[in-house]
């Protein structure tokens, strides 16, 4: 029988995925606990109750979307699970202190220093991946990385080779922006792909990466300037291009295998930005 850490965990991914239309009864159900004892190992494992958790998830994401999107306030408020653009303005002003409208036109904060152009944009299919979660200051996630690479290494499968063979690749799925959500809520996966019947164990899950229509960009250098290359993104291309955004999640691809043993200046990471449609050129 799964521990009950796992088994929250699983719950926590199913609300990532189903974040607009999610329902406390099918996440209870889909747990196998009594209503009573779920509510109370939720809290005892995230810290807030579900009805918290899934509200600040949506009003975060519903922040950023006025930030970088080029959706109307109603279409937002639909998104994040609202039936009433009134519910949402409500919900969103004590969250936040202010209306959906008076956040949308506060002056974002700017440390752009260059315009920034995709590498390419294709189509790409869904990639299924092993994935280790972690919560907390994304600059925290090598703990993540840490158990990811405790399971994958060590693992025999066939022809005795271990999960991290030469045509495995690296992402890292960071759901939350940090201009918005507290550091200590920030919420990013450390993952390796998938291609065989493992057993996993606590803390690992098996997931997919949707595919789809993404802009690509391309960072080099060290992971903590990878802020700055996110901000040039939304700030020029994606706002000079009045660019529409899909509604999953951007992750990133880490082009070099043993990062560790990479001089900082050497790291290439790309950058996947979900769109809707290739933009038009001016």
């Amino acid at each position: 029988m799964q521990n009950h850490e796992a088994i929250i965990q699983k719950v926590l991914v199913r609300i990532d995925d189903h974040l607009g239309d999610v329902r406390v009864a099918d996440l209870i159900q889909y747990s196998g606990y009594s209503t009573y004892y779920f509510h109370r190992l939720f809290v005892a494992h995230v810290g807030e109750s579900l009805k918290q958790y899934v509200k600040r998830l949506r009003l975060q994401k519903a922040a950023h979307l006025l930030n970088h999107s080029q959706q109307s306030v109603t279409e937002i408020a639909l998104s994040a699970g609202y039936q009433t653009p009134s519910a949402f303005n409500k919900a969103f002003k004590e969250f936040f202190g202010t209306s959906p409208r008076g956040f949308k036109a506060q002056p974002l904060e700017r440390r752009l220093t260059m315009k920034i152009q995709p590498v390419r944009i294709e189509t790409v299919e869904p990639i299924p991946v092993y994935a280790a979660r972690h919560v907390g200051p994304y600059d925290n996630s090598g703990q993540a990385w840490g158990k990811l690479m405790s399971f994958a290494y060590p693992l025999k499968i066939k022809e005795k080779k271990n999960l991290l063979g030469k045509e495995s690749m690296m992402f890292g799925i960071s759901y939350d922006d940090p201009s918005i959500v507290d550091p200590a809520d920030l919420r990013y996966d450390a993952c390796i792909t998938a291609d065989d019947d493992v057993r996993l164990p606590p803390g690992i899950e098996q997931k997919t990466i949707e595919g789809g229509l993404y802009a690509i960009f391309l960072h080099k250098g060290s992971y903590e300037g990878l802020g700055d290359t996110y901000e040039a993104i939304f700030a020029s291309w994606v706002k000079d291009n009045q660019i529409a955004l899909r509604d999953v999640p951007m992750f990133e691809r880490y082009l070099n295998k043993d990062p560790r043993r990479t001089k900082p200046e050497n790291l290439k990471t790309e950058i996947f930005v979900p769109i809707q449609a290739v933009p038009t050129e001016n």
